[in-house]
């Protein structure tokens, strides 16, 4: 477990798995730049099952409300997720990705606290060099929580994703190691 401010980052349980496919075949959840394909629950089960064996090419960690109700227990609530997964075969990197579901905690900087906990994990625990975050061009949200955390504009792939029945834009974000230990030279 990594723990936030005011939340906690935890792997998926076998518990959590029915609640999650909801979450995330949730068109209110995916916001607008997300795509709004249904995933199946076979599928996705049979993913977190391969997660909770071996995070070589992907890894989920949910973001879990860490509040206590008034009798003083944890109320263990998804919020929602960050996770990184392999790329490109040949590059030393992972690309992260992240939603929130609950979007009344959207813009109160959980996220951006969130990717920063995932970016230092990934830094302190692997040999990575280089950290990716792939965005809607749109997605000026989702921008800002990149820039806040020390990720570079490298450019712009057109017409790299096909959503919501049209190709898109994404917007390119990276972090580098030695960018990275800068930065956390400067705190």
């Amino acid at each position: 477990m990594i723990k936030g401010s005011c939340f906690h980052l935890r792997h998926v349980r076998k518990e959590d798995v029915p609640e999650l496919i909801t979450l995330m075949n949730s068109a209110e959840a995916k916001g607008e730049f997300l795509s709004l394909e249904v995933m199946l629950p076979g599928a996705l089960e049979k993913k977190f099952e391969a997660e909770s064996q071996s995070k070589d090419i992907s890894e989920s960690l949910l973001i879990i409300d860490g509040h206590e109700t008034n009798q003083g227990a944890k109320k263990d609530t998804i919020l929602g997720r960050v996770f990184h997964f392999k790329t490109v075969p040949y590059f030393n990197s992972r690309e992260i990705g992240y939603g929130m579901f609950i979007s009344k905690m959207r813009g109160k900087g959980i996220m951006t606290e969130a990717v920063q906990l995932l970016t230092n994990y990934l830094f302190n625990t692997t040999l990575l060099n280089r950290l990716e975050i792939h965005m809607h061009v749109d997605n000026i949200a989702s921008e800002k929580v990149a820039i806040h955390c020390g990720y570079l504009k490298e450019g712009i792939a057109r017409g790299a994703a096909f959503s919501r029945g049209k190709h898109i834009d994404i917007t390119m974000y990276a972090l580098l190691r030695s960018e990275w230990e800068q930065l956390n030279e400067l705190k």
